[in-house]
């Protein structure tokens, strides 16, 4: 053991000045999981790099033996085996016999014997997995697991350095191009405002519904850009909304399809690609570009259809009044089902029943919201029961 904390300290006082002088995060994981699996005389290393918020493996470093029985699982199967229950490691005492491991390599199962992970929060969702295994059945000593832990805090280190710094990067583009899009928009004195104000809806829809923070965060960029494909398109169209004659409207209707290919070579907002590609679906599928219909419209596109639909209603446009808060929310109901997921439009009455003030209003101008939230509630019960007659 005293010859394995020697190299290890080597080991950790290289990874360390890597960390320190920004050499590149995978080179550095890299050296993490090789140096693990020859101080500990394991079989091999993995380090996974999980998005707990997408649910999705990012990346995977490995060393060693190549254990198909876990290099190639998806999230839910990684997930699943290393289900930590708020531990701070799990062990696998013998993988052949483990009904955790999938069966994928019948040969490498029975070539692995004990497992032991760690696991490590970096920044946001993102989390790290570190999992050794030895060809025999062996548990760590104490000092082993200090060992395993150590390197693989340096490399979540490693990845919050980056991604923090990517960070940073991507939120000085992101505001470059909300600027530029929300510039346009105060053009015209009806509409300036319109896109921070859906977004500050879809943000509140989102909180409450639980979504997680990168989700929510993906929900505002939404918000803000969801009309981005108005660009390219003539002033006097969009002056003329309310009034349009089929052509402008079959032109108005591929704003969607444009803010969508502006966005697609923008990777940093990828996740903001389909919502403003289909934030004019409507829930019974009679909407554009695509028709999709129902839970097909992503949830994301369905949050904005309705903080779209109710903030226009109440700011108006040149060519229609604005509507009273009741209007809108009464406008709401009745669409619930078609043109709107109900399930969301309840959210935002919950949202103005019990905390108003987070979306903008006060408790005296939301007085109304008990009654028509009643209403929607017993539809939707009706709609429930009748699936069963």
């Amino acid at each position: 053991m005293d010859q394995d904390y020697s190299q290890f300290f080597k080991v950790f006082r290289r990874v360390s000045k890597a960390i320190h002088t920004g050499e590149n995060t995978h080179e550095i994981l890299e050296r993490i999981v090789e140096n693990i699996s020859e101080i500990l005389e394991a079989k091999g290393c993995i380090f996974w790099i999980v998005d707990q918020g997408q649910k999705s493996i990012k990346n995977m470093i490995s060393h060693g033996f190549s254990y198909r029985s876990l290099a190639e699982i998806d999230y839910a199967t990684l997930m699943a085996i290393f289900d930590d229950r708020g531990e701070e490691s799990v062990f696998i005492e013998d993988a052949m016999y483990d009904s955790r491991i999938p069966n994928l390599d019948k040969i490498g199962k029975k070539k692995v014997g004990s497992i032991q992970a760690v696991f490590f929060d970096i920044v946001r969702d993102y989390r790290g997995i570190l999992a050794v295994y030895f060809s025999k059945t062996r548990k760590l000593t104490k000092g082993e697991h200090d060992i395993l832990q150590a390197l693989g805090e340096q490399g979540s280190i490693a990845l919050q350095k980056s991604l923090s710094y990517d960070d940073k990067m991507l939120d000085t583009l992101k505001q470059m191009v909300e600027g530029f899009t929300l510039a346009l928009e105060a053009k015209d004195e009806q509409t300036h405002g319109h896109s921070i104000r859906v977004a500050q809806y879809a943000k509140c829809i989102a909180q409450a519904m639980k979504l997680t923070a990168a989700q929510t965060e993906t929900m505002y960029h939404g918000g803000l850009l969801h009309d981005i494909g108005k660009i390219g398109m003539n002033d006097h169209i969009l002056e003329r909304l309310g009034i349009l004659n089929r052509k402008e409207m079959d032109i108005v209707k591929q704003h969607p399809v444009i803010g969508a290919r502006i966005l697609q070579p923008l990777v940093f907002l990828s996740d903001v690609e389909p919502l403003v590609m289909h934030h004019h679906e409507r829930y019974d599928g009679s909407g554009y570009p695509e028709g999709l219909k129902g839970n097909d419209i992503p949830l994301g596109a369905r949050i904005l259809t309705v903080c779209d639909a109710f903030e226009t209603m109440l700011a108006g446009r040149k060519h229609f009044a604005k509507m009273k808060l009741e209007d809108a929310i009464v406008n709401l109901q009745l669409g619930a089902g078609s043109q709107f997921d109900p399930e969301i439009v309840l959210t935002l009455f919950d949202i103005l029943d019990l905390q108003p003030e987070s979306a903008g209003f006060t408790r005296a101008s939301c007085g109304c919201i008990g009654i028509h939230k009643r209403r929607l509630q017993n539809s939707l019960k009706r709609k429930t029961a009748s699936l069963f007659i």
